[in-house]
């Protein structure tokens, strides 16, 4: 196969894929099996016609007089409008918008309408633009959180924060593992003993005894962001202050950023457990995985 073939393929898959996240697409089995999904353009239901599913990403989705969508009517980013006599079996679900019913209609299931005062930003910046923007709220809010923890926690035990970012610098390797190990047994715990009477009790303890080890830990993990670049700085708060500079820079990254400030709280999370939340001194700490990351 030579390139000029490949190249032709990855054109047509690129064409495929143009035409049905941005045309949009209506999927067919049989004459009554009809699945109707666009993305930046209005889903329209004809007047007494009836489809399966409808769904519209950033655009809204209206049925026109006495027309029917068996299953559910779904608007991301826009509104559901039901026509007079229009109907919709299943649920109708508007995010960043709102259901409209004229009269007749009818739903039969649930009506869900969310974050219908987010429309302005909708409009304004599109669906992709607004979760960016939502995105980057979210971790700068997390991140401002963390940052006046932080300045409590230096000031009240700045030992078990030193001791935490030490083990993360000197057993980062280990200490991604004691994070991963640590968020998959809270995970089994919730799983296995959710509805029960002891999971009542102790799952709400579980949960905020993580929230809290996850706060240190992205604390512990400015810290050793920033003695990466300031090595020789005996300061405590220069070093956090401007890790914590450099994740809140990182979080206007599309995507990628969120996902590098967990995997950095991970290894965060696991010097917490690691350390004992600080208690056990980084150097005396066993080294099984040694191998891998030498001697301290």
């Amino acid at each position: 196969m030579n390139w000029q073939t490949i190249k032709l393929i990855m054109l047509a898959l690129l064409a495929a894929f143009l035409v049905i996240f941005i045309g949009g697409v209506a999927v067919a089995n049989n004459e009554s099996d009809i699945t109707i999904f666009k993305m930046g353009t209005d889903v329209i239901v004809p007047a007494k016609q009836v489809i399966t599913d409808a769904v519209a990403i950033d655009a809204n989705v209206t049925i026109l007089d006495e027309g029917q969508v068996i299953n559910d009517a779904v608007a991301i980013g826009g509104d559901v409008i039901l026509k007079p006599n229009a109907s919709v079996g299943g649920d109708a679900v508007a995010i960043g918008g709102q259901i409209f019913k004229e009269k007749g209609a009818i739903v039969g299931g649930s009506e869900v309408a969310m974050f219908s005062n987010a429309k302005v930003l909708f409009e304004r910046f599109g669906l992709l633009g607004t979760l960016y923007l939502t995105n980057v709220l979210f971790w700068l809010i997390s991140l401002t959180v963390v940052l006046i923890l932080g300045i409590f926690l230096l000031l009240l035990l700045p030992d078990h924060i030193q001791t935490i970012t030490a083990t993360l610098g000197e057993y980062p390797f280990k200490s991604a593992m004691w994070g991963l190990v640590g968020m998959v047994a809270i995970t089994l715990f919730t799983a296995l003993f959710s509805g029960s009477v002891f999971g009542f009790l102790l799952i709400p303890i579980v949960n905020l005894a993580l929230v809290v080890a996850g706060m240190v830990g992205a604390i512990a993990t400015s810290s050793w962001i920033g003695k990466k670049i300031l090595p020789h700085k005996e300061a405590v708060f220069i070093p956090f202050f401007l890790g914590m500079l450099i994740l809140a820079i990182i979080s206007f990254i599309p995507v990628v950023g969120g996902l590098i400030i967990l995997m950095l709280n991970l290894f965060g999370f696991g010097a917490v457990l690691l350390s004992r939340v600080g208690t056990v001194q980084s150097k005396i700490t066993q080294q099984p995985f040694e191998q891998l990351e030498g001697t301290a």
